[in-house]
């Protein structure tokens, strides 16, 4: 609660006590106006709660986006202003508001939420307060059972997701015919080589996901597929092979979000590594529409966990 508030209602509690005390008394005692404190009195609301039909967002927006602003500075990602800006856009957008938000609106936001704050964030190296430490690993396996209990999601509705890349063209060392007088010959490698990406998912109890499979290239060829035996899983490419935020966001609608039942609860809990493709607002926008609980390993761990 905003701190004139907390004192206007101190006073107000004080006079309502049974205590003989002067208002003039009791507004020098708690610092406030005495006009304040009559209009109070007198049934006026408070500023903020009197002008709250003129807000953009909603009381229940801002309590939605507060928790979010929470959730993330729990995993050591506190959001920037530009990026607090932006999910609220996004919330704007389901109201049909598509206004840009007005130069002071962040300050007129910390104003209404006294839960959060702007603060100075100093950027210090990641592996001097997440490496994968004994402490470290012990308070994320701790938030995990929490997150899990607390949703009511068993295992089989607990998901990892990661990626992996392989070079074509690379293969291991096999037999080769050469000159007999060596123990070994070495084999030339393509120095330009093509890279594909592979995302993939599992739950708790070993059920697999779709796989996605990446090439490099704008357009998927018929060529790259000349068996009848392909895996049935999904295909795109990207300009290098790597994921996309555009990528992450068609893993998420069109192989997690139907392959996957949610519990009794409607929650999910998934899994995954702070990659940029895993963090866009749209991504976690998806995700929360669709009660999935997004939990980041700590960097420098993920082999470990």
């Amino acid at each position: 609660m905003d701190p004139r508030e907390v004192a206007i209602q101190s006073a107000i509690a004080e006079l309502n006590s049974g205590v003989r005390i002067s208002q003039r008394a009791v507004c020098k005692k708690w610092g406030i106006p005495r006009s304040s404190l009559q209009a109070r009195v007198r049934g006026h609301n408070p500023h903020a709660v009197a002008h709250s039909h003129q807000q953009r967002l909603t009381p229940e927006q801002e309590e939605f986006l507060v928790q979010w602003i929470l959730d993330e500075d729990s995993r050591a990602q506190p959001p920037s202003h530009p990026r607090v800006r932006e999910m609220a856009t996004r919330i704007l957008r389901m109201n049909g508001d598509t206004r840009p938000l007005g130069k002071l609106w962040i300050p007129h936001f910390l104003a209404r939420n006294s839960r959060v704050a702007s603060i100075v964030g100093r950027k210090i190296e990641s592996a001097r307060t997440t490496a994968a430490n004994y402490n470290t690993i012990r308070e994320w396996l701790e938030l995990f059972e929490r997150t899990r209990v607390m949703l009511g999601i068993p295992y089989e509705n607990v998901w990892n997701f990661d990626e992996t890349g392989v070079a074509l063209g690379v293969c291991t060392n096999q037999q080769v015919i050469a000159d007999a007088r060596k123990k070994k010959a070495y084999k030339k490698s393509p120095e330009s080589r093509e890279w594909v990406s592979v995302l993939e998912c599992v739950n708790a109890v070993g059920k697999k996901l779709q796989c996605l499979v990446i090439f490099t290239g704008k357009n998927l060829q018929s060529t790259w597929f000349p068996s009848i035996n392909t895996p049935d899983w999904l295909y795109t490419t990207s300009e290098n092979g790597w994921t996309s935020n555009a990528i992450g966001i068609e893993w998420l609608r069109r192989i997690f979000i139907p392959q996957t039942s949610p519990s009794a609860s409607g929650h999910r809990l998934l899994i995954l590594d702070g990659h940029g493709s895993h963090t866009p607002i749209d991504f976690m926008w998806e995700a929360r529409e669709n009660k999935i609980h997004l939990l980041y390993l700590p960097a420098h761990a993920s082999h470990l966990l």
